[in-house]
């Protein structure tokens, strides 16, 4: 297991490089109709930002921790027993269309479990900071996820992917709906884990998401007192899985409205 101080120093290295690299993502999402966008399959675009910004990441990284390894959602990378997963700017689609709602998103693994999750909204100057069992930090400030236990009574993040059958996504999203609860759908899954672990919202829901989209998050809802199912996790990186998270008893609740019916697909 690495040293706590071993963790606290590459926590506020993260911490530093992810606003470093905020601040790039916004200079570019201010001139963004100057940039260059390619498509890498259905609604699944990248622009110079998103590859500029992860390019600071890892330089700055392999600058500070040479032996540390590096995975980005645009340049990929290799799987290693100590090794960050990165995303540049998770809400691409958003910051291409103006909507400033996108954050980068740095995750610290060691030997295959997130010991460190970051996430920079550098449009609202928010740092989502958490270790494992040292706890979860907006700002520096200690944060807990909302006291919500009802589905009648929560506000649910959600998202869905060109990558499934829709009756994948709308299946479970009418059980949610039919059970009462609010949904929001903020087109960045970090960010809505980000939102859960502080409270605004109550759980957060995806059939499809992919690892450097969701181990921060995941992290930080747990290390704010919240819990999450497990995420089914590639040893190379491949690939995405479901999330589900939030509050410990609306885990339960929606467990078998939306994992459980999409296990059994």
């Amino acid at each position: 297991m690495p040293h706590d101080t071993d963790l606290d120093r590459r926590l506020a290295a993260g911490a530093a490089v992810a606003r470093e690299a905020g601040r790039l993502a916004r200079r570019y999402f201010e001139r963004r109709a100057d940039l260059t966008v390619e498509v890498k399959g259905p609604q699944d675009l990248v622009s110079v930002a998103d590859r500029a910004v992860e390019e600071l990441i890892r330089a700055r990284l392999s600058a500070l921790f040479p032996e540390d390894a590096v995975v980005g959602e645009e340049a990929g990378g290799l799987a290693a027993a100590r090794v960050w997963v990165v995303d540049p700017i998770d809400g691409t689609q958003n910051f291409l269309r103006g909507l400033p709602w996108f954050g980068v998103v740095l995750a610290l693994m060691v030997d295959g479990r997130t010991e460190l999750g970051i996430i920079y909204d550098p449009n609202t100057d928010e740092l989502y900071t958490a270790r494992r069992g040292g706890g979860a930090f907006l700002n520096g400030e200690s944060i807990r996820v909302s006291g919500c236990a009802q589905l009648d009574k929560a506000v649910i993040g959600v998202g869905h992917s060109p990558r499934h059958a829709p009756h994948v996504f709308l299946e479970p999203f009418t059980a949610v709906i039919e059970a009462g609860a609010q949904t929001r759908n903020l087109l960045t899954a970090a960010l809505q884990l980000a939102h859960v672990a502080c409270g605004r919202l109550d759980a957060t829901w995806d059939p499809y998401l992919l690892p450097w989209d969701v181990l921060a998050g995941i992290l930080l809802v747990e290390e704010a007192g919240g819990a999450a199912a497990p995420y089914q996790l590639r040893p190379d990186f491949s690939g995405g899985a479901p999330l589900l998270a939030g509050t410990a008893a609306l885990v339960d609740a929606l467990r078998p409205l939306v994992t459980d019916r999409a296990d059994k697909e």
